[in-house]
């Protein structure tokens, strides 16, 4: 597996109740930095193995467990999270942009 691609994981985080202040939002918080291997998902593939045609969307692998997160950053671009799988250490997690 190449690991080459630098993803940055994120946590959405809800904004205060300051009757104050409403328009106030929280930040998103950075759960990770990490170094996984990120693959696109072909039309085609996601038909078969899913059985929805999509586009768009990308597949992060890693060896090690990844901590829970709500979206990522890639090359810049927010994916969220569609689908996780975990067998033993290893982590697939199906993201599509958006």
């Amino acid at each position: 597996m190449n690991a080459a691609t630098k993803v940055a994981l994120y946590v959405k985080v809800k904004g205060t109740q300051d009757p104050r202040n409403p328009s106030k939002k929280g930040d998103d918080e950075l759960v990770a930095d990490v170094t996984v291997n990120v693959t696109s998902l072909s039309a085609a593939k996601s038909y078969r193995e899913y059985g929805v045609v999509s586009y768009g969307e990308k597949v992060i692998r890693s060896v090690g467990t990844l901590p829970y997160f709500d979206y990522c950053l890639i090359d810049g671009k927010k994916y969220v999270v569609q689908e996780r799988q975990a067998v033993g250490i290893r982590s697939s997690i199906r993201v599509k942009e958006g």
